[in-house]
Parts: structure tokens; sequence; C-alpha cells
């Protein structure tokens, strides 16, 4: 993976995290997790500069259409919706807010309810079973 298409990823899991309007731990938790993943292995060069990026994010100097354009190859978009439902949920339920955000996240990465439904259904199950808990 290229390192602009790190953070493309990396930049949708921001806005993801920013979709409810709350600023949770557990949000900036999974973020720098995604960031260790996406990095695991690559020179510091190739490393995505994650505060860089949040500045880049909150000053508007990235769009999210910009960040999800930048990302063509069909298995990175999926990813990229992954890790955005991982962030948004990393704090509990979605929110009206981030169910809004995912919707329209799904459709500028041109994803189908049959290329995210399994992982939506799995992820509202494990949801379930931390409320449960």
């Amino acid at each position: 993976m290229l390192l602009e298409e790190q953070k493309s990823i990396l930049a949708i899991g921001l806005f993801a995290a920013l979709a409810d309007g709350n600023k949770a731990d557990a949000e900036r938790d999974e973020l720098r997790r995604m960031a260790e993943s996406l990095a695991d292995g690559r020179d510091q060069a190739d490393k995505a500069d994650l505060s860089r990026l949040v500045q880049d994010v909150l000053l508007k100097r990235v769009q999210l259409q910009s960040a999800t354009s930048a990302l063509t190859d069909s298995g990175q978009r999926q990813l990229a919706y992954e890790m955005a439902v991982c962030v948004c949920d990393a704090d509990g339920r979605q929110t009206d807010s981030e169910r809004r955000f995912l919707a329209d996240l799904k459709q500028q990465l041109r994803l189908t309810a049959m290329d995210t439904g399994a992982f939506e259904k799995q992820v509202d199950e494990v949801v379930d079973l931390a409320e449960m808990a």
C-alpha cells in the first residue's frame, strides 16, 4: 500500500471519529491502533504522520471526498469502510450522525450492501454482546 493510500484510510478514520461530534478516548485509541497496523513493517519515511494528518483534517486541508477518491483498489475501499465502522463503534453503539456518515462513506467508496453486509452484521453482534456484559 502506498503512503498516500495509507493517509487516505487514516483520514477516513479521523472523519469517522469526528462524525458524532464527541471526543472519545476509545475512538482515539482505535485510530492509533489503525495507524500502527497500517505502518507495521514500514520504514519511518513510509509511515503516515498521524498528528499531522489530524491537523490536516481539523483544518480542512483534507476533505472526505479527496480521501475516498484516492482509494482505487476495492480492497482498500473495503478496509477504509471497515476501519471507519470500528472507529464509530469504539465508544459504543453508533449515533444517528455516525450512521449517516457511514451511509455517505459507503456511497463515496462505491460499496454495496453486498460488500458490507456480513461485516456490519458481525460488528452489530459484537456491540450487542458488549452492551450485555
